[in-house]
Formats: C-alpha cells, sequence, structure tokens
C-alpha cells in the first residue's frame, strides 16, 4: 500500500510535468501534425493509468485497450509508455529498423547482469556480430548434438527426484530445476555440470534475484539484491575464467557445447579481417544471457502446459501427446529411447501444446522499444523519447485474433486459419525474434518425451495457479496449485497410449503470399545455386527467402538445411502456424519462383 501511494504522489507530479512539457508533435511527410495517441488514466484523473499499471501491469493494459482501442498512452513516473496491441500495430513495432526503435535505452539495466560491452551495452555493430556468433551457436547442427546431453540429464534427474513407484512433486519446482540442468550442460558443458555446477546455481540466483521491477529505473541502486548480484557478477567471471583458460590450453578445443564454441569465434576486424578472440567476461556474459533468456521462460512456459493438460485430460489433450510421445518409448527397458534430434521433429502435437502454453500465459508480458524518432500510426503520431510497448500477454488473448482465446486448445494450431501476421508473439517477432526459440522446443520437447513415457501424471487439484504479475518473467505464484502426483508407468501403460485411438487433426493450408514491394523473380536454377549455411535461400509456398541469417532460429531447421537451394515448404507445416512463419521469415522473402 505504501508503494502504491508514493507512487501516485510521483505519478501525478509527473502528469502534471507532462501536461505541461508536451512532447514535439509528429508530422507526416507532407506536413500535416498528427494527434498524440490517447492517454489513459484510468478510474482517476491523471494518474490511475499509472496506479492501475504498478498493481496490475496486465490489467492495466487490457483496460486500456478496451477504453482507447490499440494505440494508447500511460504516463509512468515522468516517462510516456505508448502501447501498440494488436496485430495491425504491431506491424509499426516489430518492422522498425533499430534507428527508429531502439533496445539499448530500454534493456540497458540488463548490463549490470550481462557484463560491459555486452549484448544491450555494446555498440550496434559489435552487437550484431555478438548476435550472430550466439545465433551460429544454436543452429541445428549444433542442436543435434544437444538432445542426448537433456536426455541423460533428465533421466538421471528425475532418478534421483522422483525415486518411488509414486508420489507428489511441486511442478514449478520440478521444471526449474530440470530446465537450469539441461541448459548449464548444454551450453556451459560437461566440466561446469558435474564439478562446479552447485555455485554457478547460488551465483545465477543471486543474478537472478538482482533484477527486480526496480531495476528498470535504478539499476545501480546500492540495495541488497543489487550488491549481492554485483558480487556474484564478479564471481562468476572468476569461476568461467578457469575453465575458459582450461579449455583454449586444449590442442583440439571442444566445442560440442555453447562454451567451447564461444571459446573460439572471432570478432571481424578492419576490412574483414579476422579479429579478436571473445574475452573471459564476454563469454561469461553471454552465458548468463542465454541462461537468462532460457531458463525462466522455458520452465514456466514447460509448467503452464503441463498444468493445462492435468487439468483437461476429459478434452483428450494428453491422451493425444502422450500417444505422440509413445513412439519414442523404450519397450524393454521401460521408459523414453535415446531420443534424436530427427524424432523431435515428428513431435508436432506436443509442440502445439507447448505453443498453446505459452500464447496463454507469455512469460514476458512486455516488450519495449525507445522512439528514436516519430512513427506514425493511423491518425496518431509517436512522438520520439516515448517508450513503445506491446503486450504479448493482451495480445495473444484478443477474441478477434484466436477464437475462444481465453480456452487452452492446442488443437487450434492445426485448424484455425488466416491468423494475421505478429498475431502470436510467443518469441517476439521481426528482427528480433528470439535467438533460442529452437533450443526452446527442442529442450522441452525431449523433457516431455522423457517424462512422460516414464510417468503418469495427475493434477492434485483442478484449480489453476495464478500468474506472478510481480515477477520480471511471469510465472506460476508459488503458494498456489502447482503440486501433481506421479505414478511411475509400465511397459504395458506406454502400449496403450501408443494403441489409443484419436480422432485424426487435420492440419490447415494456407497458402503465403508475396509482399506487394517483392516482385522479383528466380528460377528453380538460379535458387539451387544458394545451397550452402553462409548462403542459404530456400522456396516456401513458390516464394523465395534468403535465409542465411535466420536458418538456425527455425524449430524445424534441420529439415530447411536438407531442403536447402530447393522447396522447404514441409519444414513450415504442423503446428507452427503460417502467421508464425509470415512473423518471422516473411522478412527475408526477396521474390516469386519463376514458373
Amino acid at each position: 500500500m505504501y508503494l502504491l501511494a508514493a507512487a501516485a504522489v510521483v505519478g501525478l507530479v509527473a502528469a502534471v510535468y507532462l501536461l505541461f512539457i508536451a512532447p514535439s508533435p509528429v508530422k507526416t511527410k507532407d506536413g500535416k501534425t498528427l494527434d498524440l495517441p490517447p492517454l489513459y488514466t484510468g478510474s482517476i484523473p491523471l494518474i490511475g493509468g499509472l496506479v492501475e499499471f504498478i498493481k496490475h501491469p496486465l490489467q492495466a493494459v487490457r483496460a486500456g485497450f478496451k477504453e482507447k482501442g490499440d494505440i494508447f498512452t500511460i504516463s509512468m513516473l515522468g516517462k510516456r509508455l505508448t502501447f501498440l496491441i494488436g496485430p495491425k500495430a504491431h506491424e509499426v513495432f516489430f518492422n522498425a529498423t533499430d534507428a527508429e526503435l531502439g533496445q539499448e535505452e530500454v534493456y540497458k539495466f540488463m548490463t549490470a547482469v550481462f557484463g560491459k560491452g555486452i549484448v544491450y551495452d555494446a555498440p550496434s555493430h559489435i552487437r550484431a556480430q555478438q548476435f550472430k556468433f550466439l545465433g551460429k551457436g544454436l543452429r541445428t547442427e549444433r542442436l543435434k548434438s544437444y538432445v542426448p546431453l537433456i536426455v541423460e540429464e533428465t533421466r538421471r534427474y528425475l532418478a534421483e527426484k522422483l525415486n518411488e513407484q509414486s508420489g507428489e512433486v511441486d511442478i514449478l519446482d520440478t521444471m526449474s530445476e530440470l530446465l537450469i540442468l539441461t541448459a548449464s550442460r548444454c551450453l556451459m558443458g560437461k566440466e561446469v555440470r558435474e564439478t562446479l555446477f552447485t555455485q554457478v546455481a547460488t551465483l545465477y540466483h543471486d543474478l537472478d534475484q538482482g533484477i527486480t521491477p526496480l531495476s528498470v529505473f535504478a539499476p545501480n541502486l546500492p540495495t541488497p539484491a543489487h550488491l549481492k548480484r554485483d558480487r556474484a557478477r564478479v564471481e562468476m567471471v572468476k569461476l568461467f575464467t578457469k575453465v575458459i583458460e582450461k579449455r583454449r590450453a586444449q590442442k583440439d578445443i571442444d566445442t560440442s557445447d555453447m562454451l567451447g564454441y564461444l571459446c573460439t569465434v572471432r570478432y571481424k576486424g578492419e576490412g574483414g579481417k579476422e579479429g579478436r578472440l571473445l574475452t573471459t567476461n564476454e563469454i561469461t556474459g553471454f552465458l548468463i544471457a542465454l541462461l537468462f533468456a532460457g531458463q525462466h521462460t522455458s520452465s514456466v512456459t514447460s509448467t503452464w502446459s503441463i498444468l493445462f493438460l492435468l487439468n483437461q485430460k476429459k478434452k483428450g489433450y494428453i491422451h493425444r501427446m502422450e500417444k505422440e510421445l509413445a513412439a519414442f518409448a523404450d519397450f524393454e527397458k521401460g521408459g523414453a529411447k535415446d531420443v534424436v534430434y530427427d524424432d523431435t521433429t515428428k513431435m508436432e502435437f506436443t509442440e502445439a501444446c507447448i505453443q498453446e502454453g505459452l500464447r496463454m500465459y507469455p512469460p514476458l508480458i512486455l516488450l519495449m522499444r525507445y522512439c528514436r524518432v516519430g512513427r506514425e500510426y493511423g491518425k496518431y503520431g509517436i512522438p520520439k523519447g516515448d517508450i513503445v510497448v506491446t503486450s504479448p500477454g493482451a495480445a495473444m488473448r484478443l477474441d478477434d485474433v484466436f477464437k475462444s482465446a481465453n480456452q487452452y486448445n492446442p488443437e487450434r494450431w492445426f485448424t484455425e486459419k488466416d491468423l494475421p501476421k505478429y498475431s502470436f508473439l510467443g518469441f517476439g517477432g521481426g528482427r528480433h525474434a528470439c535467438l533460442g526459440g529452437a533450443f526452446a522446443y527442442l529442450q522441452m520437447k525431449t523433457i516431455f518425451t522423457v517424462l512422460f513415457n516414464t510417468y503418469e501424471l495427475e493434477a492434485v487439484t483442478t484449480e489453476m495457479p495464478k500468474p506472478n504479475y510481480a515477477a520480471m518473467v511471469v510465472g506460476p505464484h508459488h503458494g498456489t496449485p502447482t503440486r501433481v502426483r506421479y505414478r511411475k508407468k509400465t511397459i504395458k501403460d506406454i502400449k496403450d497410449s501408443l494403441d489409443l485411438k484419436v480422432p485424426e487433426i487435420k492440419s490447415m493450408s494456407t497458402k503465403l503470399e508475396a509482399p506487394a514491394d517483392v516482385t522479383a523473380e528466380y528460377t528453380a536454377e538460379e535458387v539451387a545455386k544458394h545451397n550452402k549455411e553462409d548462403d542459404l535461400w530456400i522456396i516456401v509456398d513458390d516464394l523465395v527467402f534468403d535465409v542465411t541469417s535466420y536458418v538456425g532460429q527455425h524449430p524445424g531447421g534441420l529439415r530447411i538445411m536438407k531442403n536447402a537451394g530447393g522447396d522447404s515448404t514441409p519444414g513450415f507445416k504442423g503446428p507452427q502456424h503460417p502467421s508464425h512463419v509470415l512473423t518471422t521469415i516473411m522478412q527475408f522473402c526477396i521474390g516469386k519462383l519463376k514458373k
């Protein structure tokens, strides 16, 4: 209550300030002055929007959308937050260049965790190279080597933690622990997992707890959490310096994990010459960034997905998924067989279950950019200096976009047609779509294969947990129902799942259309020449795409590579809805196939 009262006082002062010191208006190319987006103030004049936003951010965004439409502004402690909600409005957000809408200004607070000169603290030309390093480290050929590691870690963890014939566990805690174990094994290597994991996990916890809503506005304020975070960052670098030096001393560096790969990459120097190796500080920062990006988001997404499946058993979604996963079971020893990458590409309904959980409760409810130049949307102008925000949490629950949007229904990814571009924002969109989407799906599908082929799960209660909107990454609130019962499956249980009769779902067929400004034509022979990783073209629905900079990000990446220089349409079918394809690859469309 004291926090809300203090925010109200500060907000009132800020709102009055903004009224008298209005931002510079945005003008069209012909000199017409555009209106500012409408101000959402909620139930209290001037400051209601702020108070509502602090108390329940997603509720405030939904109320603003309902009252003002798909563009509106909330005054926030002297800052203007302009929201763009809905597929059409999202185009302004996701189609913008970095020169128009920037990330550094709004995500700079993460420098305390990632490190100086890393990601959002790096100049744009360096940051572009850094993202390329990370993207390449998560490409298909590397993901293939991660699958057996995830299987091994999952088996090991479940055998230790779920070691009775039956029992109860907190599924949120279970998935959180399992996700950090598997991610650290893939990213940081065997030596960290075997000998340093406890230290790394403790330091990571201190880093994680050192990022709070206050950190966004005052990242260097000497609070206990911030001081602990800063000490953990120093210790993490010291710890990884020893590991990195040991790796680099090897004659042939083991690059099977992300740490080893990062030990070998170099920046580009002047004139395209080979530049310097990454520093230990940079490698540590990248590993922390990857763990931050994936561990929380995947653990809460997998938790929500499991709880939805268990609480809606009557609808049969979990039985359909278990039937699909039973195809990858070990019918001699029980549990999952040694799953390989190709197996995970066939788990279409499992992926749809995860994707639907992500749609219902995206871990990141707000995505932000800093308006560097005035932007135009309809009759409104977004002035330079505004924080431009979109909300996956609000946008993916719009009933005029998704049928029965508040209902968990993984079958929608096979049946709903004509979803507009930028409707699914589970991994962001546009030029800054999440680099780790493919790894996240791979990790969760592999874990689900081992988990559901080893145990039968049952919800303790039919009540779903409440989301914790006070957290930076929104997951189920501790203290609400996240416990599940487990029972070890027999070979007969798994075979029964495999033999289960379920109605067939026919995937939709939506043909992609070329953007209006793309008129070039290429023959199949011309496309076929571009068939290498560093020069990769593909054909999807008779359109030609240059996906050289993208290939590692798509969950069906292996299928894309198999059809390099040819028709990759099958790689984009299944649960990944055509609207998601539009979101992720249409920016790479360079022409049509010449018949």
